[in-house]
């Protein structure tokens, strides 16, 4: 089940709303129609959101530019997130990714300036003014050199260009780090909203380094190289019922359906468990599949897996099913090679 809804496409990049910023919207505009918040207030915050979609766009235009694959751009209560396959790591590229949205948030600010300064915005200048103020907070906000924000992605691509692309991650993520607990420090005294935002930057300095740290220990690993080759298979004709026994007897949660030589779907013990038993596998399979190919890097799977919330994947190889991978596989085998690289530096 979505948490999402789809409300239009730019440049071919969907854009979609979380339910719980729909529920947001909704609950701004009753305190409006209700006299808790002005109604200037709500237009504002609506505006702002605005202007989160368009610093994502920046971003996600960018990227395309370097043909990074941009799934949606995603607007949550907190702000927007683009759901891009893969950050480059060649620091120029990544560098003019991350300063674009902190950019288009500038420009958007002057842009704003010229009415009010020609004074043509009449009993709209309290609203402009203070949204060129949002635009400008944003900007430097976006600018903070830590993670998750834009800043500490600048901060790492200056850094990859002297040192390596993991060195220049623990480093920044260092610096976030530091700069999250001065700002918690700074709440317990001025303000509970910045422990808040420590908290918030700390986790995501933490979710960034440890994501590179993977995809370093994965770097050359492929799909061949892990997956599970010769995979059970489940015959598209037999009842829901002979499957269920099938899944007992053979303790896996998901199987390839295979035709003939062709695989023609995929299904789970979920799919299995909530269909009528006299039903027939055909019926209740998914065929539309997501696969990785054998010759893919493992690091590309495990992004895939946990972009589509996957358990496995079948693996292709010249157009035939060769293996299949699971979540299981890829975490057992980060945890082998996280071992070793421990006993080296030990």
């Amino acid at each position: 089940m979505t948490n999402s809804i789809r409300i239009f496409r730019v440049a071919g990049i969907p854009v979609e709303l979380d339910f719980s910023f729909l529920l947001l919207m909704l609950f701004i505009y009753i305190l409006a129609y209700l006299g808790f918040v002005s109604l200037q207030l709500a237009i504002l915050i609506t505006l702002v959101f605005v202007t989160v979609v368009i610093h994502e766009l920046a971003h996600s235009y960018v990227a395309m530019g370097f043909g990074v694959k941009i799934n949606s751009i995603l607007l949550l209560p907190i702000g927007g997130v683009s759901r891009m396959e893969e950050i480059p790591r060649v620091p120029r590229e990544e560098f003019l990714i991350s300063i674009a949205g902190p950019l288009t948030n500038i420009l958007i600010a002057m842009l704003v300036s010229v009415p009010i300064l020609l004074d043509v915005t009449g009993p709209l200048t309290g609203l402009a003014g203070e949204f060129l103020a949002v635009n400008l907070l944003l900007a430097l906000f976006n600018l903070i050199p830590a993670f998750p924000m834009d800043g500490g992605r600048i901060l790492r691509a200056i850094l990859a260009e002297r040192m390596g692309h993991m060195r220049a991650t623990e480093i920044a993520a260092g610096l976030g780090k530091i700069i999250a607990v001065f700002m918690a420090v700074l709440g317990v005294f001025y303000n509970f909203f910045l422990i808040l935002i420590g908290l918030f930057i700390y986790i995501g300095a933490e979710q960034e380094y440890q994501a590179t740290l993977i995809s370093s220990l994965l770097e050359g690993v492929t799909v061949a190289d892990v997956m599970t080759r010769d995979p059970v298979t489940m015959d598209p004709d037999i009842t829901v019922d002979e499957a269920l026994e099938f899944v007992m007897s053979k303790k896996h949660m998901g199987y390839p359906v295979v035709e003939g030589d062709e695989m023609i779907g995929i299904v789970t013990f979920h799919d299995l468990s909530d269909a009528e038993r006299t039903r027939n596998v055909r019926e209740v399979m998914t065929e539309d599949v997501v696969t990785v190919n054998e010759d893919d890097e493992l690091i590309s799977a495990l992004e895939k897996l946990n972009s589509m919330n996957l358990g496995r994947l079948p693996v292709m190889g010249d157009g035939r099913l060769r293996g299949i991978i699971s979540r299981t596989d890829i975490l057992r085998t980060l945890n082998l090679l996280r071992n070793k690289k421990m006993k080296r530096e030990n």
